[in-house]
């Protein structure tokens, strides 16, 4: 069951089988990812979702983090997963910038008439 924020325990978060980042350290970009993360598309948290138009439903999560310094048990934080079209491209920060920049690309290379 989850708690308050929606995070799970290791034994919840393996039950699901979605996939679990595991960070190489506290704040770290690099890690380990245990099965398949998306393809395509952005993993955002909840509040970031719905920061972005696009608010988290019934929905379950696409993927987990271990987040070391929490104090409970619940150490596995969800994410969902987005795809460019339904975000607010206007309010996406640099980092998912960068993250979805092959995306963007593409997509401004459809409306020139490239693709």
């Amino acid at each position: 069951m989850p708690d308050h924020r929606g995070w799970l325990t290791k034994n919840e978060m393996m039950d699901t089988g979605a996939a679990c980042f595991i960070p190489d350290a506290i704040g770290a970009f690099t890690g380990k990812w245990y099965g398949s993360p998306p393809d395509k598309g952005i993993l955002l948290t909840r509040k970031r979702c719905k920061d972005l138009g696009c608010p988290v439903d019934d929905e379950q999560a696409t993927a987990y983090m271990y987040i070391a310094q929490t104090k409970t048990d619940y150490r596995y934080a969800p994410f969902y997963h987005r795809s460019l079209d339904v975000l607010d491209i206007k309010k996406i920060t640099y980092l998912e910038q960068r993250v979805l920049q092959k995306e963007i690309d593409a997509m401004e290379a459809r409306k020139d008439g490239s693709i």
